[in-house]
């Protein structure tokens, strides 16, 4: 009886058995650990989504009320001027008047003071005796001395009603001057209080414009501080998520990573994309640093699509989206001119950016 042809064993088929070997390999532990974090990430990341939409708006109607604080202010600055001119020109008519009353009082005392003078005159011609022409010539010591008696007398009746008329006429002046400035400064008051009352209206509009906007700046910053603290604690998953991945490329490989034998070497992640742009040359780079200097680096981010970096904290035009940089934890304690050694380079200051990295010449 011939024996039974065996079909050989593909090397497709072998790949296919081996990654099936391996995967049953992995510790099933691992393995949930990783599909809770990848679903913690995915829902961080729709969270991530509604909170931009969320500082978007509120930055929107910020903006917008921001306009209208603008012109009101702008209002405001218009009308300043107006109205300081107006209070300086009512303090000033004020002080005119005030000080035409006052003189206007002083003028009525002095009348007073002369209508009394000039009565208690009269008073004392009525009450002297009359003396006749004999009798002031008898009295006289002389011609000259009865012309001057005569002539003094006559220059006190004549100084005596000059001074009352002058008098009279200063406070009719004076009180006319009293009633126009009265007049003035009412119609002044009256322009000056229309003008405060203009520029209250606009600076209450402007404070409730303000008390409107200032409800979606804290609405703005809630969510931008929820967003920053999301995104930390994403980027701690993350963290977490490469080292499980790690672990599960080290049980896939029967417990070794591949590289030099010991575990050093660069790893991409599961999902990553190293085939765009400069992503190939970064990848090669890094794996011969990671075996020069022992390192076990894992490659979290290389290419990604515009939507996915800002998914992700990043922008839409950053360069993942050129495919021109690698996240990759494993990074952070290599210094600066290590890296350039391999051509690598750290464009971006901080602990957060520790581990981006870019092909020098590429900045």
């Amino acid at each position: 009886m011939p024996r039974p042809i065996r079909r050989p064993v593909t090397s497709r088929r072998v790949v296919s058995l081996t990654a099936i070997a391996c995967f049953l390999a992995v510790p099933p532990a691992l393995a949930a650990d990783s599909g809770q974090l990848n679903g913690r990430i995915e829902r961080s990341r729709a969270q991530d989504h509604q909170l931009q939409q969320q500082v978007h708006n509120a930055q929107r109607h910020v903006s917008g009320y921001q306009g209208q604080i603008d012109e009101l202010r702008a209002q405001l600055a218009r009308i300043q001027p107006r109205l300081d001119a107006d209070r300086a020109a009512l303090q000033r008519l004020q002080g005119e008047l005030r000080g035409s009353r006052t003189r206007l009082v002083g003028l009525r005392a002095q009348d007073a003071r002369d209508q009394q003078v000039l009565a208690d005159q009269l008073v004392a011609i009525y009450e002297a005796p009359r003396a006749d022409l004999m009798t002031v010539a008898l009295d006289s010591h002389g011609f000259a001395d009865l012309l001057d008696r005569f002539s003094q007398l006559n220059r006190i009746a004549k100084r005596n009603a000059e001074v009352t008329v002058r008098v009279r006429a200063e406070h009719r002046q004076v009180a006319a001057e009293t009633t126009r400035l009265a007049r003035l400064e009412q119609r002044q008051a009256s322009q000056t209080a229309a003008i405060e009352t203009q520029h209250d209206a606009i600076a209450r509009v402007k404070l409730e414009v303000v008390e409107q906007q200032l409800q979606f700046v804290r609405t703005r910053d809630r969510a931008s501080g929820k967003l920053a603290a999301l995104r930390r604690d994403r980027k701690g998953l993350e963290r977490q998520l490469s080292k499980i991945q790690a672990a599960q490329v080290q049980a896939l490989s029967g417990g070794t990573a591949p590289g030099d034998g010991s575990g050093s070497g660069f790893f991409p992640a599961p999902g990553t994309n190293y085939t765009y742009g400069d992503e190939p040359r970064i990848a090669a780079k890094l794996q011969t640093m990671a075996r020069a200097l022992h390192l076990h680096l894992i490659g979290l981010s290389g290419y990604r699509t515009p939507q996915h970096s800002i998914e992700v904290g990043g922008f839409p035009n950053d360069p993942h989206t050129r495919g021109q940089a690698s996240d990759t934890p494993g990074l952070e304690g290599v210094p600066e001119a290590a890296l350039n050694r391999f051509g690598l380079t750290r464009p971006f200051a901080g602990a957060a950016e520790a581990d981006h990295v870019q092909l020098v010449g590429s900045i």
